[in-house]
């Protein structure tokens, strides 16, 4: 498929070419405003409300949403010189229905010009760079806008955001929560979307920490329509006038254009069309009084789109480019096109569309063929010309085909979303009996696949199955599969990889090993070692690591996924594992053995794996580690950057480990009601156990036996073994027993797991000073008090009261500091009912919901870090963390102190560090 593959570059040029369009923007703007704004004080007001606000330090989202022509981009144009009256930096755009074929083309104008550009062109360069890393994107765009916003507030405004491009859409959902210490107001205006537009998804991923203001235009009311046309006319319309203006039906720019004989009333004219038909009428008239090389002008350039070039327009015509001046004249003359130098332009695209749909339909496919072909052959790429091509084309139009599968692979790294139209579309015109439509049925998957969306990925799913059961051949069968199969695995979907990884008989030698690998991997049983297929042998040694892993084998498992991951770079081909997904396997092994530092010194701050993708995954590894390190407070907050990074890349394939995660903290918390709220057969099972249930403790240890996914059994084992001991089920202490003999004997050189397994056989010998000391050596803290706790519980039951209250005295104190909230009161009670002397027991504290006290260690090191100037990017430098996770916790801190900007922080911390007043 390599051959397939288009210009990287040209989505590079594609952008400044976007960014030109600045100039014709304004123009356009101009020439629609014509006059002050008319019928719209009570929609300017409460946007103006919501920037005062910004200056006030609380960042604002404010939304504009109308028909076509409603008056939002004169609205628009009106916010934005209010706000630069207030003492913002104002940076505008809009975005247009040909943005798709360029990534961030839809926000880039408003980023790079403007009277003071937020970036400059060395920045803006350094984002084309990350154009196939979204997340990375908008991580360093936020940090300029940080840096912008230091200076003063910032107004970014995007008109006609239903036509942003996804790689725009998914920058505008990220920096409203990324940037909510800065003061910025963002204002989209929108057309309604049927099911929702990228408006609505900007906005439900800046709720609630934003203030969003809904603004639905509504139709001028007569008083107003009145108003715009004396602005015109230069005094008060006639009656006859003001009758005629009733059918604009209180639209202004209707208004504008009956007034300037571009709309006539129609009788069925209801303004529910496309385009209205009155306007359609007026449209036609105005150009067929036009000179035939005026028409023939518009009707090319309609065809072209919304803005075009004057010179592609005269070689489609075959005329030279200096015989158009006349008739674009004439045009501009007669109030249908724009022109600032870069490019021409209609003044609306309601006009573009009149002048389109006038057209015949056989002129209209004609023009689209024609301007394809002229795309292709001035090498503006096959993105280009991929939409006109889509207008025209028929099933079995194998051209048609060829431009849209080149079109697609062109586009995949940056406009995914756009890459897998393109390759649907090819699909869906290539005749069933065409020897080609195998092979790009192998293209739609790949590209699905290919685009990382989570998604995307079930929709890959659902057409491989499709395809699987039409007529494919057996090499083509073995490339599907394989194309499944290593997110699969990355995502512990066992059972479906064993399904999908079924023998494919005739296909090559190299795909069928790799499938056998994959079968061997899913089934955990030793896979034939083969040095014939370098894929292959990769998956042979981590099939061997799996079962090293469902053995529970530690060193083992960690040697071989680290020799899978050194053999597996620079590998690619169908199923060639993820680098970046054996590392993350390598690093939990690393700290099952104990070597926590280690594990995390190998995540860092997570951009080493060079994939913005894995962030959710990275963020659950971290929670994991500081889990299993028995740092509640930790756990906590990085449970939480994976929520929320698996709702802003719309990736929720590890949902449900972060959700267990989510279970098991809230039970070290005591907070049951919030466990309960996860349905998965441990979390049910330590539930049980801790409500008290004599079968919860069985429960606990039958899945430990039966999961072998979850990376801490030792504490569970442990936890329920200590619970089935003090209500007498000697069984179950066995089974855990057993269990945790067969873990020390795999890892005998790991002291939480021979610490572990000394502890509960000490539950029947009463010697647990082995167990104490060899847990001194563990970094597993939990581990460590719960040691505590048991020798000290039997002491105080036996001879050595005064030795037993000081090791339940250190476990209090150890379960309190890490966060363990029930641990610490279960504690707190045998130390009570021992009879211990304190000067004054009280239950253990919760956590306050506000205030500085409700603040986590981490949350209070970046709130000093931010009130103390750092930016979201250096905190996470001084953090070693990443800006991302900066700024789940920024978020937690504002929200939790109730403050909206970082200088209400800077004062509030000022004030909690000054001495009190004598």
């Amino acid at each position: 498929m390599s051959d397939l593959g288009g210009d990287r570059g040209l989505h590079t040029r594609h952008a400044h070419l976007k960014v030109g369009r600045v100039a014709v923007e304004r123009a356009r703007v101009a020439a629609l405003r014509g006059g002050p704004l008319r019928g719209r004080s009570a929609e300017l007001g409460a946007a103006l409300e919501a920037l005062r606000a910004v200056r006030c330090g609380q960042p604002a989202l404010v939304v504009l949403r109308g028909e076509p022509g409603i008056g939002k981009t004169a609205l628009v144009r009106s916010i934005v010189e209010q706000a630069g009256r207030l003492g913002f930096r104002t940076a505008e755009t809009a975005a247009h229905e040909e943005d798709r074929l360029a990534p961030l083309a839809s926000i880039g104008p408003a980023l790079r010009f403007g009277a003071t550009p937020l970036i400059d062109s060395t920045e803006f360069m350094d984002l084309a760079d990350l154009h196939e890393q979204p997340l990375w994107l908008a991580e360093r765009l936020a940090t300029l806008l940080e840096l912008r916003a230091d200076d003063g507030p910032i107004l970014f405004a995007v008109d006609d955001a239903q036509w942003c491009e996804p790689l725009s859409t998914f920058t505008l959902r990220v920096l409203p929560k990324r940037l909510i210490a800065a003061p910025i107001a963002w204002v989209l205006a929108t057309r309604e979307v049927p099911g929702g537009g990228p408006a609505e998804l900007i906005v439900d991923a800046a709720r609630p920490e934003l203030s969003v203001t809904w603004l639905d235009l509504p139709a001028l009311t007569d008083d107003a329509v009145l108003a715009v046309a004396a602005d015109r006319l230069g005094a008060r319309p006639e009656p006859a006038v003001a009758r005629r203006l009733a059918s604009a039906h209180g639209n202004p720019f209707l208004v504008v254009q009956l007034l300037e004989g571009l709309f006539e009333p129609a009788a069925d004219d209801t303004g529910a069309a496309t385009v209205p038909i009155g306007l359609l009428d007026g449209v036609r008239r105005r150009v067929a009084a036009s000179s035939q090389r005026c028409r023939e002008l518009l009707r090319t350039a309609s065809v072209l789109g919304s803005e075009f070039q004057l010179t592609d327009v005269a070689e489609l015509l075959s005329v030279p480019a200096t015989r158009l001046t006349e008739p674009l004249m004439e045009a501009i003359n007669a109030g249908l096109l724009t022109d600032e130098g870069s490019a021409v332009r209609f003044r609306h695209d309601l006009l573009r569309q009149a002048v389109y749909e006038d057209v015949p339909p056989s002129g209209r496919h004609a023009l689209h063929r024609a301007i394809a072909e002229h795309l292709l052959a001035r090498g503006r790429g096959y993105a280009a010309a991929a939409p006109h091509v889509l207008v025209t084309a028929r099933r079995g139009d194998s051209t048609a085909v060829d431009v849209l599968r080149r079109a697609a692979h062109e586009v995949l790294d940056a406009m995914p979303t756009t890459s897998v139209t393109f390759i649907r579309e090819a699909f869906a015109l290539t005749d069933a009996s065409d020897p080609l439509c195998g092979e790009i049925g192998v293209e739609v998957v790949s590209i699905l696949v290919a685009s990382r969306q989570y998604r995307k990925f079930a929709e890959a799913t659902q057409f491989a199955d499709a395809l699987l059961a039409a007529s494919l051949s057996a090499e083509q069968r073995a490339r599907v599969q394989l194309l499944l199969l290593p997110r699969l695995w990355s995502t512990n979907q066992h059972a479906e990889l064993l399904d999908r990884a079924a023998a494919a008989p005739g296909a090559p030698a190299d795909l069928a090993a790799r499938l056998a690998g994959y079968r061997a991997l899913a089934a955990v049983e030793p896979a034939e070692m083969t040095d014939a297929d370098p894929i292959a042998a990769v998956l042979s040694t981590m099939a061997a690591a799996e079962a090293a892993r469902q053995q529970r084998d530690y060193a083992r498992t960690h040697e071989l996924f680290a020799s899978a991951r050194a053999a597996a770079q620079g590998l690619t081909g169908y199923g060639a594992p993820d680098v970046g997904q054996l590392a993350l396997r390598e690093l939990l092994a690393l700290a099952q053995l104990d070597d926590f530092d280690g594990a995390l010194a190998g995540l860092g701050d997570g951009n080493r794996f060079g994939d913005s993708w894995q962030a959710p995954q990275l963020a659950l590894l971290r929670a994991q580690l500081a889990y299993g390190a028995g740092r509640v407070e930790e756990a906590d907050e990085a449970t939480a950057t994976a929520t929320a990074l698996m709702a802003e890349l719309f990736d929720y394939a590890f949902e449900p480990p972060v959700r267990l995660l989510t279970a098991l903290l809230a039970l070290l918390r005591g907070d049951n009601a919030q466990a309960r709220t996860v349905d998965q057969p441990l979390a049910r099972a330590l539930l049980a156990d801790a409500d008290g249930d004599p079968c919860g403790a069985a429960e606990i240890v039958a899945v430990v036996r039966d999961d072998r996914d979850f990376p801490w059994p030792e504490e569970l084992l442990v936890g329920a073994a200590c619970s089935a001991h003090h209500r007498g089920d000697v069984d179950t202490v066995r089974g855990a027993a057993d269990l945790l003999a067969e873990l020390a004997e795999h890892n005998p050189n790991v002291p939480s797991v021979t610490g572990a397994h000394l502890l509960v056989d000490a539950l029947s010998t009463g010697d647990f000073e082995p167990a104490v000391v060899r847990l001194r050596k563990s970094p597993r803290l939990m581990l460590r008090a719960r040691a505590d706790e048991e020798y000290g519980r039997s002491l105080v039951d036996a001879s050595g009261r005064r030795i037993g209250l000081d090791a339940l005295d250190a476990a209090h104190d150890r379960y309190a500091e890490l966060g363990a909230t029930a641990a610490a009161t279960r504690v707190q009670r045998l130390l009570q009912s021992a009879g211990a002397r304190r000067r004054r027991w009280a239950p253990i504290p919760q956590r306050p919901e506000h205030g500085w006290d409700a603040l986590t260690q981490m949350e209070r090191r970046v709130a000093l870090l931010i009130a103390d100037g750092h930016t979201n990017r250096s905190a996470a430098g001084e953090l070693g963390l990443s800006p991302s996770t900066i700024s789940t916790h920024l978020r937690a801190v504002f929200s939790k102190l109730d403050v909206h900007s970082r200088v209400q922080l800077a004062n509030l911390v000022l004030r909690k560090n000054d001495p009190p007043a004598r």
